[in-house]
């Protein structure tokens, strides 16, 4: 097998550890921005962004940030943005200010990691509740993936070697 299908598999692995999770605890875990941050410590696992620090830390960032822009803005009771309902100026404002400030947080703690900002927009476009609830949920799911995916990654790094 080669080693891009063995990290595929990995990849799959963890993501399917997770959902299994999911399902036995009844609670929507398996979240979008866990496939950015899977794909960065099983494929690129060399990179700072893919280690553990960069991808609790920088993911973490993206969910305060989310819920502080949310809050600040007013906007986390607009309607969630879906097929049936439109983006509102503030979901958009939200993300705007969430993005950004997920950024110069994650650069300031040493912690950057791309799925911290589709965290950030999980919460700023509606698919969480931006609840004490919803910020539980994307923490375990960061934390899992976290913990699933750094031994994921160091059997990936011995792969390459």
């Amino acid at each position: 097998m080669t080693t891009d299908l063995l990290q595929a598999l990995l990849a799959a692995l963890v993501l399917g550890l997770v959902g299994a999770v999911s399902l036995a605890v009844g609670e929507p875990l398996l979240v979008p921005s866990l496939g950015a941050a899977i794909l960065l410590q099983v494929h690129l696992p060399d990179l700072p962004s893919a280690r553990a620090w960069n991808t609790v830390v920088g993911q973490l960032c993206g969910v305060a940030c989310g819920f502080a822009a949310l809050y600040a803005l007013g906007a986390a009771h607009d309607p969630s943005f879906s097929g049936t309902h439109p983006l509102t100026v503030g979901r958009v404002a939200a993300t705007m200010i969430a993005v950004a400030g997920t950024l110069l947080l994650q650069a300031l703690l040493g912690a950057v990691n791309p799925a911290g900002g589709a965290t950030a927009l999980i919460l700023t476009l509606g698919s969480e509740a931006a609840t004490l609830a919803g910020a539980l949920r994307l923490t375990t799911a960061v934390l899992l993936v976290t913990a699933l995916g750094e031994g994921a990654r160091r059997l990936s790094l011995m792969l390459r070697r």
